[in-house]
């Protein structure tokens, strides 16, 4: 009797330790399979993770999102192991496991980081960077022309980058980081502010100009040098000019400067549109008689700043300016720059050819 009821005991043992190693290993497959891709097909899914969010917080978004099986294996996976969030909008995929999905969500590697892309061109200028950005990125137009012109954030600015200066908050001036802003493509994130970004467009900046650093601040008009703020403000009317090769923009930027050095009027149109906030190519006399520090018919010498941004190619034209007699030019409908040496045959080249 006694005998059979240790084998009852032993059975009751035996089941209870094979109950628990089979609730064990069945707790255990059910949670690989909670961590595991929610879909073999591939599709993303677009997921903002916010700023502050907790693992909880993160694990009802990916819930949402249909991206885990089970919200249960994936805290437990959570208290497992270590994880350090960072908020930002992520392009995950439905292939992707809870781990390689909490991985992607440390932000450290860029392929799933969704991207903003802004595009900012040559010739542009700020207000047309700023509304590109407003556009792209939901800041506002004012807080970005505002962020541009605050004096205070200008002097920090002026202190870390060489290429600033002081002239740059000169009265006339009607947006002090015209022209020094680097058109270029640039991938933002969620994290980026109208900061962030101008480091950025300043930063490339810099890396376009540093290897001509020396000869931009040894360059010379009339055995004078000029300022880095002057050389930025002839490169951008050369851009502005755009003649559509490299001989061409060699050949302006000598008229230019042959008439800086003669002391004449520069007497060019995309200056004082600039100084009129205007694109135009008919400059009608009222246009010219408007008095900014902008207008290169009124006032000698460089305008008050740059009128646009600045591509490398045009800073390597101005350094390396082609010498000539020639004092004007006019550019025909087709492209082609027309040269003269005196005012006469200037104005014959514009009543043979003038297409406006």
């Amino acid at each position: 009797m006694e005998k059979k009821k240790l084998n009852i005991k032993v059975k009751i043992a035996v089941g209870i330790i094979i109950f628990i190693v089979a609730l064990f290993i069945g707790s255990f497959v059910y949670y690989k399979q909670g961590i595991k891709a929610t879909s073999s097909k591939n599709k993303e899914v677009i997921v903002t993770i916010p700023k502050g969010s907790s693992g909880n917080d993160i694990i009802k978004i990916l819930d949402k999102n249909k991206l885990i099986k089970s919200s249960t294996c994936a805290k437990i996976y959570l208290k497992m192991n270590q994880h350090d969030f960072k908020s930002n909008v992520y392009i995950l995929n439905k292939k992707m496991d809870l781990k390689t999905i909490f991985k992607a969500i440390e932000g450290k590697e860029k392929k799933y980081i969704s991207n903003t892309k802004i595009t900012v061109l040559d010739g542009q200028t700020i207000p047309e960077y700023a509304s590109i950005i407003s556009k792209q990125t939901g800041i506002d137009y004012n807080e970005i022309i505002q962020k541009w012109t605050d004096q205070t954030y200008l002097q920090k600015l002026i202190k870390k980058y060489w290429f600033l200066t002081d002239d740059i908050l000169s009265d006339g001036i009607y947006y002090p980081l015209e022209g020094y802003l680097a058109p270029e493509t640039y991938f933002l994130t969620q994290e980026d502010t109208i900061e962030s970004i101008t480091k950025m467009m300043l930063d490339q900046t810099q890396k376009h100009l540093e290897k001509y650093k020396t000869q931009i601040l040894d360059f010379k008009v009339n055995s004078q040098p000029l300022t880095v703020h002057q050389f930025m403000t002839l490169s951008s009317i050369v851009q502005r000019e755009s003649p559509v090769n490299d001989e061409d923009r060699q050949l302006v930027c000598g008229v230019l400067i042959n008439r800086l050095n003669k002391q004449m009027p520069l007497q060019c149109d995309v200056t004082v549109n600039y100084g009129n906030q205007e694109v135009k190519i008919d400059v009608k006399h009222t246009d010219l008689n408007k008095d900014t520090k902008y207008n290169t018919y009124k006032y000698n010498g460089l305008p008050v700043g740059p009128i646009s941004s600045i591509s490398t190619g045009i800073i390597k034209n101005v350094l390396n300016y082609k010498e000539s007699e020639y004092y004007y030019f006019f550019a025909t409908q087709d492209g082609k720059v027309l040269y003269a040496k005196t005012y006469q045959e200037h104005q014959a080249n514009v009543n043979s050819n003038k297409w406006y």
